[in-house]
């Protein structure tokens, strides 16, 4: 959707139509910088684990992608192939607890 500033004093302002207010709940918004330009988004808290599952539903086909391409790497086939490679290999005090 493009839409125009308006010009309101000595700022400018962003008119969202109606419809996207309610349908995101932004009565209240935060406004992040990013490299592709301004985010705009619900104030409204959302725990960490929740926002995790909205990128991953936003992101699912390009995850899947990656998975796919990386598990056919012949690396990662030789890896799995060998039946001498499992879990006991991985140094558990790198686990974080």
């Amino acid at each position: 959707m493009v839409k125009t500033l308006t010009k309101l004093g000595n700022s400018k302002a962003l008119i969202i139509p109606a419809e996207l207010i309610k349908k995101y709940g932004l009565d209240e918004v935060i406004l992040e910088e990013k490299a592709e330009g301004i985010l705009i988004r619900s104030a409204k808290d959302i725990s960490s684990f929740q926002k995790a599952v909205d990128d991953l539903r936003l992101y699912k086909t390009e995850i899947y992608e990656r998975i796919e391409s990386q598990a056919n790497e012949p690396d990662t086939i030789a890896y799995y192939k060998n039946s001498t490679n499992n879990l006991s290999d991985i140094d558990l005090d790198i686990v974080e607890e």
